[in-house]
């Protein structure tokens, strides 16, 4: 709606002296056409005509435009969400709709169709992840392996905290596996759930079951790397009940935990820690030991999983100019990772580079070597405060070469590095920068705030530090700088003046650091349950994106074989790769044996092919491809061999069946009641579920918006100008005036 609008003029001389040369010129127009031989009305049009464009002129004088102002009703959003989880197919009371019917059939029905003539309809998908958007409802698949309903709801809200939220009508069964309540701001936001599932007494003489529904844990890992081991432990009944779980490997207990049921529960989560000794696959098994007076069934009380474990080739090459703080915490916070084989240098005052890789063999005094052959398995060089002098022109091409090829590059200097003659503005590595100084930049000091920037709070390199409440406050940061074209800041000051800016190059990535007083974070307290302090998983975790993680090969004569991954689905076909670079003759006849559960061998010829991504690996080599179908549960051994025998290479997969949350439980009517409760929405019986959409609140929004356009800049005031002068030039010529 927009009202009438009124007019503001901006006079480009006084009002008044406006008025008056109004006056003066129509006296002045009026005295000249009195005196002529005109008759009255030749008289008074004439005169009107030149008084019609001096008020004209006057009138654009005052510079006028109309301010106008729009107001605009917005309609509220309502989000229809839609539990896809594969529990929504389950039908423990042998009802004639499973809650997967009612659900689509809500969607389906007039009334909710008619929404979207009041709202602005968004709709979810909630599982193990939030979706935003719904496919056609026979298009619908309910298959995630569980339901995160806690979580889902929250991201939900926070997603559409701008918007003006009516409410979220809510289609699920309510088993809800992430254990997250609802946030203070989801509180105010209505939830309207109708239940799906008709209450119903359990089935008399149906046995209580126990099974290992689902294992989370990581599929590659390096050697004596730690990492956690999810375990998701369901139950059919509701007596309390306990039992121990042990994690197994090559049939020896390696961790145990004793899992315990409280009445009515049913899942629980068990969490193991596991850490590789040695390199190559890693087989382990879950079993669950209930008592068997109270588990109906024992196929279901194990499950194996596969680990690919590799050596730790994350080497790092750490070169400091000159002896300080910076470097002793990030040398201390490097070598707390297991997973990274630090080398650290620090020149002396004579010019000479100390060692300070205890496990090298290497001289005191020897300078590193910064040749390609040099920098072999290295992952990532850390650059400290140094001279550009310090490293030779060669050195600082094979290191620019290094990242363009994908390694990764940290600096951490101060002003020898960021100032004149330093690193920042050498040769080959000034191409590298993510910032540049500018013109009189220093190291400032003081006490200064610091906090993520939007683009550091979404950044990979700094996932975990995003959970922090807020960065402590830094003593100095290097200014100012300029911002490269390709680069993106993550931590800027409270004047946004870039403190952590980083930016790829070629197929490699580098990070600079602006402040040499982010050590002083290693001095503040660990955050609860962490045994890191913010410093250490700071480093850790620019350096861990900083350095390549994707699978990797190593050409040489020796057989190698690959897959994407070594845990499979049913019925899924499997790529196997083999890479052999002994010579055409050598690599002819290669076959790959696989051995199934059953016992059972299939012999698949290895044919030439580019290897990629279908086998798990970073770059495209050339190697040998073969595909067979895993068609039962288990473990396949597959190995490949040269035709003379010489040479065989091998390695195990699991098949399993696709993961599903088919629990069995029924609907959870307290979790759905109280969530409706605690949100002031409603909780109805399916035969009410019309009533719920009439009680859907509607408030529209409006928005003013404020509009002006001026009214004196417009092409036809010339034009009319331009018609009185001409009509009162033409009557005045032809009446002998001129």
């Amino acid at each position: 709606m927009t009202p009438p609008g009124v007019i503001i003029i901006d006079p480009v001389l006084p009002p008044w002296l406006i008025l008056a040369l109004v006056l003066a010129v129509g006296w002045g127009a009026w005295r000249t056409y009195r005196d002529c031989a005109l008759t009255g009305r030749q008289r008074w049009l004439l005169w009107a005509l030149r008084l019609s464009a001096v008020l004209i002129l006057s009138w654009l004088m005052l510079l006028p435009r109309q301010r106008s102002t729009v107001v605009t009703r917005e309609p509220p959003v309502l989000v229809l969400a839609l539990d896809v989880s594969a529990s929504m197919t389950d039908n423990p009371g042998k009802h004639r709709e499973t809650r997967r019917d009612r659900a689509l059939a809500f969607l389906d029905q007039g009334r909710t169709a008619a929404l979207s003539e009041r709202y602005r309809v968004v709709r979810y998908s909630l599982g193990a992840e939030l979706e935003e958007g719904l496919p056609a409802l026979d298009e619908v698949v309910f298959n995630a392996p569980r339901s995160h309903l806690g979580t889902c709801l929250n991201r939900m809200v926070e997603r559409l905290r701008a918007e003006n939220l009516a409410g979220i009508v809510l289609l699920t069964d309510g088993l809800d596996h992430s254990g997250e309540r609802p946030t203070p701001h989801s509180l105010r936001v209505p939830v309207f759930i109708p239940e799906l599932e008709e209450p119903f007494a359990p089935e008399a003489g149906a046995g209580a079951d126990f099974w290992i529904a689902e294992v989370s844990h990581p599929r590659l890992m390096a050697v004596h790397w730690k990492a956690g081991v999810e375990v998701l432990i369901r139950r059919r009944g509701t007596a309390a009940a306990a039992f121990p779980v042990q994690l197994q490997q090559g049939g020896q207990e390696v961790r145990s935990s004793l899992v315990q049921f409280a009445e009515g529960e049913t899942f629980r989560q068990v969490t193991f820690t596991v850490e590789p000794v040695a390199v190559g696959q890693a087989l382990y098994r879950v079993e669950i030991a209930p008592d068997v007076a109270i588990d109906s069934v024992t196929e279901n009380n194990r499950r194996e999983f596969m680990v690919e474990v590799t050596d730790p080739k994350n080497k790092v090459l750490y070169v400091e100019g000159v002896p300080r703080w910076e470097f002793k915490f990030l040398k201390r916070a490097l070598l707390s990772e297991p997973n990274y084989q630090l080398s650290a240098y620090v020149r002396s005052g004579d010019g000479q580079f100390i060692n300070f890789d205890e496990g090298s063999g290497q001289a005191a005094g020897d300078i590193p070597r910064f040749t390609p052959e040099g920098l072999l398995g290295y992952r990532v060089i850390v650059l400290g405060d140094m001279e550009a002098s310090a490293l030779s022109d060669d050195d600082r091409r094979h290191i620019r070469d290094f990242v363009d090829k994908g390694g990764g590059l940290l600096l951490v200097g101060a002003a020898r590095s960021y100032g004149p003659g330093g690193l920042m503005q050498a040769a080959y590595l000034q191409d590298l920068m993510p910032a540049l100084s500018a013109p009189g930049a220093s190291m400032k000091e003081g006490r200064f705030s610091v906090d993520l920037t939007p683009a550091g709070r979404t950044h990979p390199g700094l996932a975990d530090l995003a959970l922090e409440s807020g960065l402590p406050p830094l003593l100095s940061f290097w200014s100012p700088v300029t911002v490269g074209e390709f680069s993106s800041v993550l931590v800027a000051a409270g004047d946004a003046s870039p403190v952590v800016a980083v930016r790829r190059f070629g197929q490699g990535r580098v990070a600079m650091l602006l402040s040499d007083s982010l050590w002083r974070w290693q001095l503040g307290e660990s955050e609860a349950g962490a045994d890191k302090s913010l410093y250490n998983r700071f480093v850790t975790q620019v350096v861990y994106w900083l350095a390549p993680s994707e699978k990797e090969v190593e050409r040489s004569s020796l057989l190698q074989v690959v897959t994407a991954r070594p845990e499979v689905e049913l019925r899924e076909k499997v790529t196997v790769g083999a890479i052999f670079d002994a010579g055409e003759e050598a690599a002819r006849g290669l076959t790959c044996r696989v051995q199934t559960p059953s016992g059972k061998v299939q012999v698949y010829p290895m044919l030439a092919a580019a290897l990629g991504k279908d086998v798990g690996l970073a770059r495209t080599v050339d190697g040998f491809r073969s595909f067979f179908t895993a068609q039962e549960p288990g473990q396949y051994t597959l190995t490949v061999a040269t035709a003379d025998g010489t040479q065989s290479a091998g390695l195990v997969l699991l098949a399993a069946e696709p993961e599903h949350e088919r629990t069995g439980a029924p609907l959870n009517r307290d979790y759905l009641a109280g969530l409706a409760k605690d949100t002031g929405g409603r909780f109805v019986s399916w035969s009410e579920r019309s009533e719920l959409l009439k009680d859907l609140p509607h408030t529209t929004q409006e928005f003013t918006q404020v509009i002006e356009h001026s009214i004196w800049d417009r092409w036809w005031w010339i034009g009319v100008l331009i018609a009185l002068f001409c009509a009162e030039w033409w009557w005045r010529r032809k009446l002998d005036l001129v």
